[in-house]
């Protein structure tokens, strides 16, 4: 070739690779037109993968022998690697004076005279070769043919190394994307000044309608549709310190309203890939948790056999009823034991006594003035606590006499019917006590007085001998 044409060449081959598109066609184009130019036999791109291998992307070759597809990593030794990436571009040509390292090149393609040129990152580990070799004729390259090579290949190592970049870039964002979608965790990411949502993980955004429903939308528009604005309990405030700088993780509990589901979310502030601030919201489904979280709150406040609050609701209520009274209002807090019950027991069996339970739990929580007021202090004691501005004694005196005309009737159970009575205690608030602990005590004193007197009563505080 002469000098013109090399310089043609080279300009046919930037032409070819001066497009941003990375596209295999280009470099099968520079592979055929340097095969053609310099008579090689063979032209070849081996891209390494993940597992390790060399792997055949493109090549070109002027007769039918087949190259090699694939091969180990480890075929290049040590030796080898320091050899090829001592260079741009090598040229060996079989003789009696090949090094063996060399010798081992040129078996491993098969070839007469090889051209090659490593593909490397910046620690110049081999990731790619440039392969252009005979395997028949040996066609010593002249001088003139080297330089030419030497500024060509790099040409094509550059573009097929970017190429390779991009290719990993693209796997890897793929992976961690994958890994985000399975997780377990919904993810979504916007633009801390202006809401603009810049990423969505799959699991985040299948409720909604999927991802194409988020990107290039306001957050509040997508997750609460008719919003105008950010939402008053964005925990962005928290996020920054006074210079704007991202300071630590905020986590809160969120019900999400179309299904009622909950989440633990967990929100922070960071440099997004441009250079921007970012918010990064990750949830966790805890539905499950509240769920549970709500059935041992529920054991630990209700009674399991009649489905009233028990002692320990009763307590906290009353406490806080005391707290928040005001300074003209009165409360009373009724006491009732049940008049009998052992016999019940004893007489009908422990299921007759609970069915007994269930029945008067469900009596005293349909009278009106009781309903949410009611609770089982245990074993067969109930109490109730009824407080206000317009409760008067009168009102109390008028609920217990209706109680009392009731426990005169039989109560019809499974096993047959059966009388029993109650003896009712009263305190009344504050006159009696200004705690729970004292209203219990006083109101537990008045019922005893009742039932040393023969039970079926009613004995107020200021009653007490």
């Amino acid at each position: 070739m002469m000098q013109g044409s090399y310089e043609m060449l080279l300009s046919d081959i930037a032409v070819l690779l001066a497009g941003n598109q990375f596209d295999t066609e280009a470099v099968s184009k520079s592979l055929k037109l340097i095969c053609d130019s310099f008579s090689f036999t063979y032209g070849a791109v081996y891209e390494a993968d993940n597992s390790e291998h060399f792997n055949l992307m493109e090549n070109v070759t002027l007769n039918q022998t087949a190259l090699r597809q694939r091969f180990s990593v480890k075929e290049l030794t040590t030796e080898q690697c320091s050899y090829l990436t001592k260079k741009t571009v090598s040229y060996i040509t079989r003789n009696e004076h090949n090094t063996l390292c060399e010798t081992k090149l040129l078996t491993m393609f098969v070839a007469s005279s090889l051209v090659i040129a490593p593909i490397t990152d910046e620690s110049f580990c081999i990731y790619g070769l440039i392969v252009f070799f005979d395997t028949a004729s040996e066609e010593k390259r002249t001088e003139a043919v080297q330089e030419t090579l030497s500024v060509m290949l790099p040409m094509l190592v550059r573009y097929i190394g970017v190429r390779m970049y991009r290719y990993m870039l693209s796997r890897s964002q793929a992976s961690l994307e994958n890994i985000l979608d399975n997780t377990g965790i919904d993810i979504y990411v916007n633009d801390f000044y202006t809401h603009d949502i810049l990423y969505v993980n799959r699991s985040m955004a299948e409720p909604y309608g999927g991802q194409g429903q988020f990107l290039g939308r306001k957050c509040w528009e997508v997750l609460f549709p008719g919003q105008n604005g950010p939402c008053d309990f964005c925990p962005e405030k928290y996020l920054i310190d006074d210079q704007g700088e991202p300071t630590r993780v905020y986590t809160w509990d969120y019900q999400r309203p179309f299904d009622g589901s909950w989440f633990r979310v967990f929100s922070a502030a960071f440099q997004w890939v441009d250079g921007r601030l970012a918010h990064v919201v990750s949830s966790a489904d805890i539905t499950d948790n509240k769920e549970k979280e709500a059935l041992i709150q529920y054991m630990a406040n209700y009674d399991s056999l009649t489905n009233l609050p028990n002692r320990r609701m009763l307590v906290n209520d009353c406490k806080k009823r005391i707290d928040l009274a005001s300074d003209t209002e009165k409360g009373y807090l009724l006491f009732f034991d049940i008049d009998g019950f052992k016999n019940v027991n004893d007489n009908f069996g422990h299921d007759a006594g609970d069915e007994l339970l269930i029945a008067l739990g469900k009596f005293f929580s349909g009278i009106p003035l009781l309903k949410d007021s009611i609770y089982r202090n245990g074993g067969d004691e109930f109490v109730a606590i009824i407080g206000g501005e317009s409760i008067t004694k009168e009102n109390i005196q008028n609920l217990t006499r209706f109680i009392l005309a009731r426990f005169r009737k039989p109560w019809i159970l499974k096993a047959g019917s059966i009388h029993c009575n109650t003896s009712i205690g009263v305190a009344c608030f504050p006159e009696d006590g200004c705690t729970a602990e004292e209203l219990l005590r006083k109101a537990d004193m008045s019922m005893y007085q009742v039932k040393k007197s023969g039970g079926g009563g009613v004995c107020f505080g200021y009653q007490l001998l």
